[in-house]
């Protein structure tokens, strides 16, 4: 049977301050709050039957309104399905509006580089974000754009919360019972897919202004994942990137 699920948000400039989350599964009501991109505090409460269960649940709803939180998604979880369409959706939002900040916060900038962090669990997803002026004064030189982690923009993380609370339920103790292969393959081609729509939408201009722009997504500590630079970039990019791969086996 399907769980209810609510997300709740507090907002600071526009962006996710702090949470709260209410699921009911069985006569079981689990909760969690805390900031944005944070674990957060948990409880879990048992309820004599599932009626009750379900009143609690609805009960800590109303509360987090009343308390001043927005609901931001309720929705119906199954167990054994993993919404990867949903995830797909929110990390394009998020990415629109991280790629947004990370623009407005430095107008100076000539921002000609973004992309999505994962890692090896697929429990995390964040913004990185690279301009030609930080790549001509890194002592890295080349390597440093397609490294990420290496990159001097990280503005709008907190816009990856909701794709993040997603991604937390295979993590945490709650019924899930989705194949880690499948979850961990399915998480990495949906914010894939989302860098692609954004850029089809011309998110990352046209023409010449996106053969400079270099798109990135990328697994942390861990193998790139394979077609992903293709499905990402023009060929000019991915030209460039394998000149960089062919000048480093030549030094090394």
């Amino acid at each position: 049977m399907p769980d209810n699920y609510s997300l709740f948000y507090t907002f600071d400039g526009g962006q996710p301050a702090r949470f709260q989350e209410a699921r009911v599964f069985g006569t079981t009501v689990w909760t969690a709050s805390g900031a944005a991109m944070t674990w957060g505090e948990e409880t879990r409460t048992q309820y004599a039957s599932i009626a009750e269960a379900q009143a609690a649940y609805l009960s800590h709803c109303d509360a987090a309104v009343a308390g001043g939180h927005t609901l931001a998604r309720t929705m119906l979880i199954d167990p054994a399905i993993f919404d990867f369409a949903l995830l797909r959706i929110l990390v394009a939002d998020a990415a629109r509006l991280a790629f947004g900040a990370v623009r407005r916060a430095h107008p100076g900038q000539h921002i000609d580089a973004f992309a999505l962090v994962s890692d090896d669990s697929a429990m995390t997803i964040g913004p990185a974000a690279n301009s030609r002026e930080a790549l001509a004064a890194s002592e890295y030189g080349e390597e440093m754009l397609w490294n990420p982690a290496e990159w001097a923009f990280e503005d709008g993380v907190a816009y990856f919360d909701s794709a993040y609370r997603l991604l937390l339920q295979a993590h945490r103790d709650l019924p899930f019972d989705v194949d880690f292969d499948t979850f961990r393959t399915g998480v990495f081609d949906a914010c894939i897919a989302a860098l692609a729509q954004l850029d089809a939408e011309g998110c990352f201009g046209a023409g010449a202004q996106r053969d400079d722009c270099v798109l990135l997504f990328e697994v942390s500590d861990s193998e790139a994942v394979e077609g992903a630079m293709e499905r990402l970039n023009p060929p000019a990019v991915v030209a460039r990137f394998e000149r960089w791969m062919v000048s480093c086996a030549e030094q090394g």
